[in-house]
């Protein structure tokens, strides 16, 4: 795949993205890429150089340097660059590397698609690379601006990194289900417990499933599901504010209530009053479908009284460049669902809000990506891991987030403290929140997250 080099185009995508990192002296003006450059002598163009690959990506050819892979060799050099007097150049096509996975261009050209139609994560560079959980993306951005400081100094040009001062807690609920114990529930449980419809517990867990659903609808217990005044009371204690994605009911797998219903409209005017940011979690048709995309923003802002401006898709069902496109159509700022259900970590192997690229256009679309890092129900139901062992399962993404001060996307449902499904759930998710806090964690809205990613460095003009 990829048996070409980067065009222009696709390198300055990368070069905006770098921008609101620095400032001074611009990459786009002395960065140079000399074809013919093999890596493995001296380069014969002056500046800063850093050679194109016509090489596909082959796993076989993979190198590993201090601890990050090199997509794309162009030499057996075991460094990342070295230094000709006042000249630095590089040994390996790192843009390539970078463009591979921020992009989104393995989705794009991968035809490989879960049943839901998502594309999975067994089928990523990241799985068969073992990077999941590892922001690559990041590092080769930073060995680069490492590089064009040092080639700044040795020819006195100006050059400042920009600090960012704490790493951001992007804390967000998709509204999926808000009544618990139901007949449809109790039935659909039921025929997953006989094998009639897919179901991803196994037989003594569901058989468990069944029960819990007959005796809350016989004994009329509480509605474990509608805890959203225990959830922003936890969070305001906690100083915390959060993103609220609202999924109406379709024909389709989507809800079970409507915008304009009088409990939904309380509900959206009590969270924003709160503090809390409204957003749209797109319904299954929304991801293919125009209209249907444009209709539910209608008659959320409709409820809202002002425009959303982001959205998760439901079930995180995100069509490359189909959905992208009907997002921006419709309006939308910012679009939260690129995560990979199955692990938490990094889908594009980046821990910033970025762009992809629109390989039509050859430019960068103009919607911003908010990565989701983790949600609950990867640990619950993918990994099928104990509470007690969620902590150890987020400590590795949240030490890269730390170290580049990022964004760290988590999504909690507000279904998800039920304490007769999963013991101990509430005590474990207000202890994750605290220790983010404790930690330094910033906490931010959506919309709040992408601005100090927004405004170019070198440039000094927003990207």
């Amino acid at each position: 795949m990829m048996d070409r080099r980067l065009s222009k185009q696709e390198i300055l995508y990368l070069l905006d993205h770098l921008e609101p990192m620095y400032r001074g002296a611009s990459l786009k003006v002395y960065l140079s890429t000399e074809e013919r450059y093999s890596g493995e002598g001296q380069p014969e163009a002056a500046g800063f150089l850093i050679p194109l690959s016509d090489k596909g990506l082959e796993f076989s050819d993979v190198l590993t340097l201090e601890g990050i892979p090199v997509l794309f060799p162009c030499s057996s050099q075991t460094s990342w660059y070295s230094q000709l007097g006042q000249q630095l150049y590089f040994h390996h096509d790192i843009l390539k590397s970078a463009f591979y996975l921020l992009s989104g261009y393995q989705e794009y050209h991968l035809p490989d698609r879960d049943e839901h139609g998502r594309f999975p994560w067994k089928a990523s560079v990241q799985y068969r690379l073992a990077i999941t959980q590892k922001p690559v993306v990041n590092y080769y951005f930073e060995i680069i601006l490492e590089a064009f400081e040092k080639f700044c100094r040795l020819n006195q040009l100006e050059f400042k990194r920009e600090e960012r001062a704490a790493p951001l807690l992007f804390l967000s609920h998709d509204v999926d289900r808000i009544k618990k114990y139901t007949l449809k529930n109790l039935a659909i449980s039921t025929l997953q417990l006989l094998g009639l419809k897919k179901g991803s517990a196994g037989k003594k867990r569901q058989g468990k499933i069944v029960a819990d659903y007959f005796k809350g609808i016989l004994l009329f217990r509480k509605n474990p599901y509608w805890t959203f005044r225990e959830m922003c009371a936890m969070e305001s204690e906690l100083k915390i504010s959060s993103t609220w994605f609202f999924l109406e009911k379709t024909r389709r797998d989507n809800s079970s209530y409507r915008f304009d219903q009088a409990r939904i409209r309380a509900l959206i005017a009590y969270l924003i009053q709160q503090g809390h940011e409204i957003g749209i979690h797109g319904t299954l048709e929304s991801s293919s479908d125009q209209e249907a995309m444009d209709g539910g923003i209608r008659r959320l802002n409709a409820v809202c009284g002002t425009s959303v401006s982001g959205i998760r898709q439901h079930y995180l069902m995100y069509h490359l460049p189909l959905t992208t496109g009907i997002q921006e159509a419709a309006g939308l700022d910012y679009d939260a669902s690129l995560g990979f259900p199955e692990q938490p970590g990094f889908r594009n192997s980046y821990a910033y809000p970025f762009r992809l690229f629109d390989f039509e256009k050859q430019q960068a679309h103009k919607l911003w990506q908010l990565p989701l890092n983790v949600m609950e129900a990867s640990l619950i139901e993918y990994m099928k891991l104990p509470v007690e062992a969620f902590p150890a399962a987020l400590a590795p993404v949240l030490a890269e987030v730390s170290r580049f001060k990022g964004v760290f996307s988590l999504l909690w449902h507000n279904c998800r403290l039920d304490e007769e499904a999963t013991p101990g759930i509430k005590r474990m998710y207000r202890q994750i929140l605290e220790e983010l806090i404790d930690s330094g964690f910033v906490a931010v809205k959506g919309r709040e997250a992408l601005e100090p990613f927004k405004t170019g460095g070198a440039s000094g003009k927003n990207s």
